[in-house]
C-alpha cells in the first residue's frame, strides 16, 4: 500500500466533498459536519505492547464513517524459560496505515455502540538485540475487526473506547495475531 496514494486520496475527498459537508438535517435530528479527526492509545491484551493511532474521517451518513487511520504497535520482545529449554518472541514496531469503514447504532449527538473493519499495509520492523542482531524490515498487510462505544462531550467532540482483532502478516511467511484496545477522543467539524 502507497502512503503517497492514500494521502492524495484524502485530500482529494476533502476538496472534493468539502461543498457537501454543509450541515444538513437527516431523519435523526440535526447533521453535524462529516469530516473528523480522531486519536486514540492503549495497550495489547495478552502481549504487553501497545498502540497508538490517528485517523482522518468523512461520514456521507450520521452513523456511517470511512475513515484513513495511521497506527503504531509495538509489540514487545519476550523470553519465556522452561526447565528444558527457552523461546523467544522477537517483538517490533508495526506501522501501517489502512481503510476502515465504522458503523454506529445510534447518530452522534447520542451515547452508541459501533463495529467497523479495516484493511491496509506499511511496515514492520522487529526488534533487534543480542538474540536478533539483524535489523529487518517487512511489508506488512493488517486486516481487522472489532467493535466499542462512543459518548459525545459536546462541541463535536466525543470519547470513544473499543477492542479488535488484528491479523497482520508480516514479509511472505510471519503472521500473527494481535489484540489493541483503545481509548481516544474524536472531533467532527
Amino acid at each position: 500500500m502507497n502512503i503517497r496514494a492514500l494521502t492524495v486520496a484524502a485530500l482529494l475527498l476533502v476538496l472534493i466533498t468539502r461543498g457537501a459537508a454543509a450541515q444538513t438535517p437527516d431523519a435523526n435530528g440535526p447533521r453535524l459536519d462529516r469530516f473528523s479527526l480522531q486519536a486514540g492509545a492503549g495497550p495489547l491484551l495478552r502481549s504487553g505492547g501497545h498502540n497508538l493511532s490517528a485517523a482522518f474521517g468523512f461520514s456521507p451518513l450520521s452513523r456511517l464513517d470511512f475513515l484513513v487511520s495511521v497506527e503504531r504497535t509495538q509489540v514487545p520482545f519476550q523470553r519465556d524459560t522452561f526447565s528444558d529449554g527457552y523461546s523467544l518472541t522477537r517483538g517490533g514496531t508495526l506501522t501501517a496505515v489502512s481503510g476502515e469503514v465504522r458503523v454506529s447504532l445510534l447518530p452522534p449527538l447520542r451515547v452508541s455502540p459501533y463495529g467497523f473493519a479495516g484493511i491496509g499495509g506499511g511496515v514492520s520492523r522487529p526488534t533487534v538485540n543480542a538474540e536478533f542482531p539483524n535489523p529487518v524490515k517487512n511489508a506488512l498487510r493488517v486486516v481487522y475487526f472489532g467493535g466499542g462505544l462512543r459518548a459525545p462531550l459536546g462541541g463535536g467532540f466525543s470519547l470513544f473506547g473499543d477492542a479488535r482483532v488484528m491479523m497482520a502478516l508480516e514479509g511472505d511467511d510471519g503472521i500473527m495475531g494481535i489484540w489493541p484496545v483503545r481509548a481516544g477522543v474524536a472531533w467532527r467539524f
